[in-house]
């Protein structure tokens, strides 16, 4: 047979028949490849599924052997609650660039249900949170995904007028969950925190209660695992409050979940540690000395129960610097006022404060700001007024302070 190697040496006055039979040869072997190549198997890459699909859960074989989650123990991120999904696309690009740029590794929102399932049982709409996962992942940050609120269809029958009525069934919560856990595992999404403040009237309606929120969260925990055996699931981030009747404090709410029997049903703790105006290093009675310090606090019950291993994450803390009411700075915290507003370098120094001591525990998970942005420039509410950053783009003091903070290694 003649090769192209012996080809190319040959005279150039070669017999005209000859040039026939090279050619035929030539032809020969290139249909010989063609044919060789297209019997090779074809390298499949998976793709995220499509905006709007409907994703059933599927039961985990015996034989899976996903690796577990390692979550740094200490870690940063921006609380981005329920804004995102209402971003238009640039919008959404802009900012997760600004919580990349500005050293955060997390970002933390909802995956609502009241919005995902907002028509019925059977009908999903995925689009806004496909494209929110897409974006998170082109900027390298980990989501904590919040599973939260109740569609109409879903809640129960004394409260039918909010989202955040307690669905009626926990079954119907947690099937949702597994749902959730399974259609963006393979896209790197494996930490679930179950529902946000449920020790609230104002976010379990129409009033708090620990037994209900622990069956909630022992059947959403079999469930996301079910999907998910890599994942971590964690109790909702607690928020200050007093023990009434309608909402519980958190050490009350989080000692309940064990003597409710929840112990097995979650891998971490969450809680929103608020302090403003005060400094977290104020020894008086704030929500931060309630979960760190106190004797009867949340790391004290852990530890108490036998879960010293397992880690308390910071899911919100923060301050407003505008909103109704007069302005605490560092020199007068107006105490006797509210709501509390801080002033500018007030906020500051309460995150920087709190960065501080967050660093000196080995016992704590990610830390999450609330927020990045501020959400408008309307005083009637401290609501629009969290952010590191201002309505119009410009930075705060606490910018600062939080990028120092996330970019530094931990000494």
């Amino acid at each position: 047979m003649y090769s192209i190697h012996n080809q190319k040496h040959r005279s150039r006055h070669v017999p005209r028949f000859s040039w026939r039979l090279v050619a035929v040869v030539i032809l020969v072997l290139a249909i010989i490849a063609v044919v060789i190549i297209s019997r090779q198997p074809h390298q499949v890459t998976s793709k995220p599924p499509s905006a709007g699909a409907v994703t059933s859960p599927v039961k985990s074989s015996s034989t899976q052997t996903n690796p577990p989650v390692v979550v740094p123990d200490k870690a940063y991120g921006i609380a981005a609650g329920s804004g995102l999904p209402g971003l238009s696309d640039t919008a959404l690009d802009k900012r997760l660039l600004g919580i990349s740029e500005l050293g955060a590794t997390w970002v933390r929102l909802d995956f609502d249900w009241s919005n995902i399932q907002a028509s019925g049982a059977s009908n999903y709409s995925w689009a806004s949170y496909d494209k929110i996962v897409t974006a998170a992942n082109k900027y390298h940050l980990k989501v904590l995904g919040i599973i939260t609120y109740t569609p109409a269809w879903a809640r129960a029958s004394e409260c039918r007028d909010d989202m955040k009525c307690h669905p009626a069934h926990a079954d119907q919560f947690a099937k949702f969950a597994g749902t959730v856990a399974h259609r963006y595992q393979s896209q790197g999404l494996h930490a679930w925190e179950i529902w946000n403040e449920p020790n609230s009237k104002d976010f379990w309606k129409p009033k708090a209660n620990p037994s209900d929120y622990a069956e909630l969260l022992k059947q959403s925990y079999q469930a996301i695992k079910q999907q998910d055996v890599a994942a971590v699931v964690i109790t909702a981030g607690l928020s200050p409050q007093a023990t009434n009747d309608v909402s519980y404090a958190p050490i009350d709410f989080f000692a309940a979940l064990y003597k409710a029997g929840a112990k097995p049903y979650f891998d971490a703790a969450a809680d929103h540690p608020y302090t403003f105006p005060l400094s977290p290093t104020s020894t008086r009675d704030h929500a931060w000395n309630q979960m760190a310090t106190d004797s009867d606090g949340i790391r004290q019950t852990m530890v108490h129960n036998g879960d010293s291993a397992k880690k308390v994450w910071i899911t919100e803390f923060g301050a407003p610097t505008g909103g109704p009411g007069p302005i605490s700075t560092l020199s007068n915290p107006n105490l006797d006022a509210g709501p509390y507003v801080v002033d500018e370098p007030l906020q500051a120094r309460i995150l920087s404060d709190a960065f501080t001591l967050y660093r000196s525990y080995d016992w704590v998970g990610p830390f999450f700001v609330y927020s990045y942005q501020d959400a408008g420039t309307d005083q009637s509410t401290n609501e629009n007024f969290f952010g590191l950053v201002r309505a119009d783009g410009t930075h705060k003091p606490a910018y600062d302070v939080f990028k120092q903070v996330a970019t530094t290694p931990q000494p």
